[in-house]
């Protein structure tokens, strides 16, 4: 019950009063910027199916004679919590000439670049934009880059163009110094009467700021509650015994003690007992009484018997040539008249009777008598 109660009360204080804490990471700020694009291309060569002027937006593909220019505008923008940024965003055109692999590890045989457009944009704060429109021929771009790679000697590679929006970023951004440089490509692949626009949409990136920080340890319902349960159990239970120890519930009695004795000894000399049922004149052979069943073992062992537990009278005897040893066990302490019988046991030395004389209690037997020599 101590060891209960030394336990209770540690979860108690550890959950109601002083709880544990654990380390957690905290999100203090995020932030997220994007580019993207925005394309069309004004149809100058009017055709039955469009008429010069149109305006055609966003499309995925657009024909080199009839809207050759390619007109567009890369914007850039960010969230966070605050922040103060300057942007310089330079729009390049790319030709090239690369040969695909399987690992994605291709071969560039050449890579020419020229600038389209740059614009620089200080003080940007979050969910502003920074704008940088462009345009170019990208008709004139497909037969510019067919010249590049024929000037080395068609080389066995994939033609391709793109319009590459570089943003140097520098500032501040949720209180954190920012210097960093993000590319966005847009590509443009070429076609016999067409080209096509690869829009990749908006381009994200994310990140955040954390922290460390000590919290106290949430528990359970069961942890809550069982603990103070487990405390007040325990000292309850302590209060109880100690009551009981004041008022001497808890002393055990001779009766219970010589019992408690008796039951140990039958079940340690089990092997030496055998359990019968006597005749009715075996009351006239000449008897001693044993004080204990250990002594009436040891009979039984120095005379080479087997001690008899007679159930018709609760008692074990040995029998020795014309000679009766017996021993009467105690009876259970919750049995009736056991109180007195103990009275008898201890306070009396009552004379035994051998064929209607009176033996005198000087010669009642114990595990020393000289009629039980002991050799062990």
């Amino acid at each position: 019950m101590v060891l209960i109660g030394a336990v209770g009360g540690y979860l108690t204080y550890t959950t109601h009063v002083e709880p544990e804490t654990t380390t957690e990471t905290r999100e203090v700020s995020s932030w997220q910027s994007s580019g993207a694009f925005s394309h069309q291309a004004t149809v100058v060569n009017g055709t039955t199916a469009f008429n010069e002027g149109t305006v055609l937006q966003n499309r995925s593909v657009y024909f080199r004679g009839v809207s050759p220019k390619l007109n567009g505008t890369f914007r850039y923008a960010y969230e966070a919590q605050e922040g103060n940024l300057t942007t310089e965003t330079t729009v390049l055109l790319k030709y090239r000439s690369v040969e695909p692999a399987d690992d994605g590890n291709g071969t560039t045989y050449w890579d020419v670049t020229r600038p389209v457009a740059q614009d620089r944009t200080e003080a940007l704060r979050p969910t502003e934009r920074a704008t940088v429109p462009f345009s170019t021929n990208a008709s004139a771009a497909i037969e510019r880059a067919q010249r590049i790679d024929n000037e080395h000697g068609n080389t066995p590679g994939q033609l391709g163009i793109a319009v590459i929006a570089r943003v140097d970023v520098s500032g501040t951004r949720n209180g954190q110094r920012v210097d960093t440089t993000n590319t966005y490509r847009l590509p443009i692949i070429p076609g016999d009467s067409v080209y096509r626009v690869a829009d990749p949409g908006v381009d994200t990136a994310s990140g955040s700021q954390t922290e460390q920080v000590s919290v106290p340890v949430e528990y359970g319902a069961l942890r809550r509650v069982g603990s103070p349960l487990l405390l007040l159990l325990a000292v309850g239970s302590l209060l109880g015994l100690l009551y009981a120890r004041q008022t001497g519930r808890l002393s055990v009695s001779e009766a219970e003690r010589r019992w408690a004795d008796y039951r140990t000894t039958r079940a340690e000399y089990d092997d030496w007992i055998t359990i019968g049922h006597l005749p009715s004149d075996t009351d006239k052979m000449p008897a001693i009484t044993v004080d204990s069943l250990e002594g009436l073992v040891d009979v039984a062992i120095d005379t080479n018997n087997r001690v008899i537990e007679n159930v018709s009278c609760n008692q074990y005897v040995v029998f020795v040539d014309d000679r009766l040893y017996r021993y009467e066990p105690p009876l259970e302490p919750t049995a009736k008249g056991d109180d007195e019988r103990a009275s008898d046991e201890q306070g009396s030395s009552t004379d035994q009777t051998k064929d209607g004389m009176t033996v005198p209690s000087q010669l009642q037997a114990n595990t020393n008598h000289s009629d039980n020599p002991k050799d062990h």
